[in-house]
């Protein structure tokens, strides 16, 4: 089994609630929170008031993925609105180890997210204070975009290196995951699974149950 993460990045905004309500009915287990800065990333997609909007909007948990320079900036804010999951790029200026201490200082699970072309092995020294490594499978900042090749093999190389160090670390994917590549990245050791279009895009009941047949679990 894995868990679902609903990506909002993809919901239609003039129809959120409808959206989120849709998702939640369909079964999703969470959802993703893509906060974008305009300087980590190109984008700019919302800050801390969306995370308090969708605080109102469901019960269920928010997993929030900061795609931002300062992640320390954010942190009092979503620890004061109750986020259970934040995730930090290795790759912000300084490296993520100050975010990490602050997010599990202040009670939240601390995740850490690899860009493609970022190895695993990048994730050694973080391992003791993370429970999610979140590895892009797209370039971040952008939805809509293809799984990029080599994807899956990096998935089972992350595997290695986690079963390696005795960690019960969760590997998390997002980017262009579909009921196509599902497969594969469950099948390397992906147990947390970001799907944005692929949920949101057409009947979202439809689109769940696409992802969690049978089909989409080898």
């Amino acid at each position: 089994m894995f868990e679902l993460c609903a990506s909002i990045l993809a919901a239609d905004f003039a129809n959120l609630e409808r959206d989120m309500r849709a998702a939640n009915a369909a079964g999703v287990d969470a959802f993703h929170i893509d906060v974008m800065d305009g300087h980590f990333v190109p984008a700019i997609s919302f800050g801390t008031g969306m995370v308090r909007t969708m605080e109102r909007l469901t019960t269920k948990p928010l997993d929030v993925h900061l795609m931002v320079e300062k992640p320390l900036d954010f942190l009092p804010e979503l620890e004061k609105l109750g986020v259970k999951r934040v995730s930090v790029h290795y790759e912000i200026p300084g490296g993520p180890e100050a975010a990490l201490r602050a997010i599990c200082a202040a009670g939240m699970q601390a995740g850490l997210v690899l860009n493609p072309e970022t190895p695993v092995e990048s994730a050694l020294p973080y391992l003791a204070q993370i429970s999610q490594l979140l590895l892009m499978t797209v370039h971040p900042g952008r939805g809509g975009q293809v799984y990029l090749p080599g994807s899956n093999e990096k998935i089972a190389a992350a595997k290695s290196l986690l079963q390696g160090q005795g960690s019960n670390t969760v590997i998390q994917v997002d980017g262009g995951i579909t009921p196509g590549t599902l497969p594969g990245a469950y099948a390397a050791g992906a147990r947390s699974i970001v799907a944005g279009s692929a949920v949101f895009y057409g009947n979202i009941y439809q689109n769940v149950c696409a992802l969690r047949s049978e089909k989409a679990k080898p």
